[in-house]
């Protein structure tokens, strides 16, 4: 027998070795698919806190119409229709115009510092209880676009967002290029869940797979622009972009996730490209805009190279300025606590509170993340969840937008004025009542959200009546003469899917003597 007998076999432990090696390559790639670009990161808080504050602005022209007890939607109203949100809105605790306003400013001082990176998870996480309380004062004026901008926002505050191009990166000593943890896996995934579970939701209708779908959204007068009319009338146009739009909607995964580097950026600049199209053809709200903002992560580290690169040296090194901000007048919060220590125990204390801040960190991210897995797959299968998590506020990751097919007629309406004279008027301007089809059906409508909050008044029974209240007492103010009745009137109108109009019906939603 030779010596050799006696060792060990090295087999075992070179497949272990090479085992160990296969799960190390594959943590890698995964990593790597969940890796986001810090800078990234920083235009997405760019973008969400200039979204806010557009919104903030879009909505502060009909404030006192939506959200006072002057306008449409008095605190009566409010608590007796939508109980769920009751206790989730400051806006709710006055119907002043005065207290209204005063929250829109301080939410719009408070998205300013977060788009600038100014204590950004902290005016982060304030702009976001102000836009929840916002949004619950008035759900019937939202659309999918507000719930998307509460989510993505909600997930982006548990990444680091103010790391880099920030008023609070002139306070680190150094900086990452990227980062990959359960949170930006979170921030990545929501926008694939949405598209992923739209392709899910359209795949039983008529009209979306079978290259109709985009056509007949566009023939909706009250939705499309001018130029999505011009392109409703290029079938051949409409139904390529049809399944174009499919594809992106479910190649999603693949097209967002498995990829990595400048095929990544390619996809997510083409997905930006079908958003700022649905921008310039209907008017669908933030949705478009949020969803641009959902898709920068994907913009990987060649895009920021090559952004960076142009921008001129003088104004690479100036900004931001080292005097905009001292950066030993207001140091880090675990600074600070560490500074009352001895010494010797700062650093350790320092790394401590920096670990517990990223363990926090990961497991928000973890539980967002199955938060929007388990909800979003339960509404696509048609599951019931346990009633232990079977909440309404919990259960938002609803997509069905434009499914399962789109609408094939849309309405319009009239408030009319009945006057002690026998005059009939508008009760809006004291103007002509006319009940003829507008040219364009979207302008009988302020703004998309005065085309929501009409749809849901003609289907509820509370809404009707605060808003013939007030067409009374606004037509008062601005018809010349005695105001006796207010009347609601819907014209219901079939889209032109030929390019043909039926007749309208009408019929009356609400009325009241004044």
């Amino acid at each position: 027998m030779s010596a050799d007998s006696d060792r060990p076999d090295p087999r075992p432990a070179s497949r272990w070795a090479q085992l160990r090696a296969r799960l190390a390559g594959l943590w890698a790639g995964v990593r790597r698919r969940f890796s986001v670009d810090l800078r990234a990161l920083a235009v997405m808080r760019m973008v969400l806190g200039a979204v806010i504050v557009g919104d903030l602005i879009h909505r502060a022209q009909h404030l006192r119409f939506f959200y006072t007890d002057e306008g449409v939607y008095p605190l009566a109203a409010f608590t007796s229709t939508y109980v769920k949100f009751n206790d989730l809105s400051l806006h709710a605790l006055s119907g002043e115009a005065w207290v209204q306003a005063s929250l829109f400013v301080l939410a719009g001082a408070l998205a300013v510092a977060f788009a600038l990176g100014y204590r950004t998870r902290w005016t982060g996480l304030a702009s976001f209880v102000l836009l929840v309380s916002l949004q619950a004062r008035n759900p019937h004026v939202l659309n999918a676009g507000d719930r998307l901008l509460r989510i993505l926002l909600l997930v982006a505050l548990v990444t680091p967002l103010g790391e880099r191009w920030s008023l609070d990166a002139l306070r680190r000593e150094d900086t990452r290029q990227t980062v990959a943890s359960p949170a930006t896996a979170a921030l990545l995934v929501q926008p694939i869940v949405v598209f992923t579970a739209n392709a899910i939701l359209k795949h039983p209708g008529d009209h979306w797979y079978a290259g109709d779908g985009l056509q007949i959204a566009l023939a909706n007068d009250a939705v499309t622009l001018p130029l999505g009319k011009l392109l409703a009338r290029q079938e051949l146009v409409t139904t390529a972009l049809t399944y174009g739009w499919v594809g992106l909607l479910a190649g999603s995964s693949l097209l967002l996730l498995a990829t990595t580097g400048r095929l990544r950026a390619a996809a997510a600049l083409a997905y930006v490209g079908a958003f700022v199209g649905m921008m310039a053809t209907m008017a669908v709200g933030l949705f478009p805009l949020v969803l641009v903002a959902a898709l920068v992560p994907f913009l990987t580290t060649p895009v920021w190279e090559a952004v960076t690169a142009r921008v001129p040296p003088r104004w690479r090194d100036r900004w931001p300025p080292p005097a905009l901000v001292d950066p030993s007048s207001r140091p880090w919060l675990r600074d600070r606590l560490a500074a009352r220590l001895p010494v010797g125990d700062r650093g350790h204390v320092q790394g401590g509170l920096a670990r517990v801040g990223r363990r926090l960190c990961a497991a928000a991210g973890l539980a967002l993340l199955a938060w929007m897995l388990v909800f979003s797959g339960a509404h696509v299968t048609d599951t019931d969840l346990p009633d232990a998590i079977d909440d309404p506020n919990l259960d938002v990751q609803r997509w069905g937008v434009f499914a399962p097919d789109p609408a094939t007629a849309y309405s319009w309406y009239e408030t009319e004025a009945q006057l002690a004279d026998g005059r009939s008027v508008d009760a809006h301007d004291g103007g002509p009542l006319g009940f003829e089809r507008p040219a364009h059906a979207g302008e009988a409508f302020e703004t998309f959200r005065h085309r929501k909050y009409m749809g849901h008044v003609k289907d509820s029974e509370v809404l009707p009546g605060p808003y013939v209240d007030w067409a009374c007492q606004h037509a008062q103010q601005v018809v010349d003469g005695d105001v006796e009745r207010v009347r609601l009137h819907r014209s219901y109108q079939p889209s032109p899917l030929d390019g043909t109009y039926e007749d309208p019906t009408r019929s009356v939603v609400a009325e009241r003597a004044c």
